[in-house]
């Protein structure tokens, strides 16, 4: 078991005991692996999607022009096809279809595969105005016939060691949250689904006016 999950985990004798806050994240996701960090990508194929609101907000709070932490480069052609192919109910599908010419804007990554923002002690610089995927990640929401929605993890294999912990007790992801913590993830949730649309809306001339167009 992962170490940083045993604080969490040590009382929780069968699966209606076990819940976690989405506060228990901030603190243990500091002790996460780089392997499977959710800010660390590798090899290029995973990305930080941003909003067009939460971008003008992350301007204006850091005073950070657009350049130097969005890129709306083209994606490299295995990640289209692995978008293309992900689950219909699951983020990859719904990035897919708000590619535009193979590119979506995200958030810069280093050298090393590092998030733009994550700092050199593990630690999100614009964590209180981190893109609403950071708000919610490693969860998502599904919606079910009847037009409820539903949290699952974000991931249909995850990588994350608290996702991958609780559920080897609880397979209903949504069971192991607080109460107040699935209000706020669906609300969460809700934001994405109108940010979609505005962004296939407006995203191309938020890029030509800001100069993000490249090749």
């Amino acid at each position: 078991m992962h170490s940083a999950l045993m604080p969490i985990l040590q009382h929780a004798g069968n699966a209606s005991d076990i819940m976690i806050t989405l506060s228990d994240f901030e603190y243990n996701c500091k002790k996460c692996r780089k392997n499977v960090h959710c800010c660390i990508f590798k090899d290029n194929l995973g990305f930080t999607f941003v909003g067009l609101d939460d971008a003008k907000t992350i301007k204006k709070k850091t005073g950070k022009d657009y350049g130097y932490f969005l890129n709306y480069s083209k994606f490299p052609k295995r990640l289209v096809y692995m978008l293309m192919h992900d689950d219909p109910s699951l983020e990859g599908k719904l990035r897919f279809s708000q590619l535009r010419d193979k590119r979506l804007l995200r958030l810069k990554t280093k050298k090393d595969g590092k998030c733009i923002f994550l700092n050199d002690k593990g630690r999100c610089d614009i964590y209180s105005i981190r893109p609403n995927i950071c708000k919610i990640y490693p969860f998502w929401e599904i919606r079910l016939m009847d037009g409820k929605l539903k949290i699952v993890s974000h991931d249909e294999i995850p990588k994350c060691g608290i996702i991958k912990s609780l559920t080897k007790k609880q397979k209903d992801v949504e069971k192991t949250l607080s109460k107040k913590d699935v209000l706020k993830i669906k609300r969460v949730f809700k934001d994405i689904e109108k940010e979609s649309e505005f962004y296939k809306k407006n995203i191309r001339n938020f890029t030509e006016t800001n100069g993000l167009l490249t090749k």
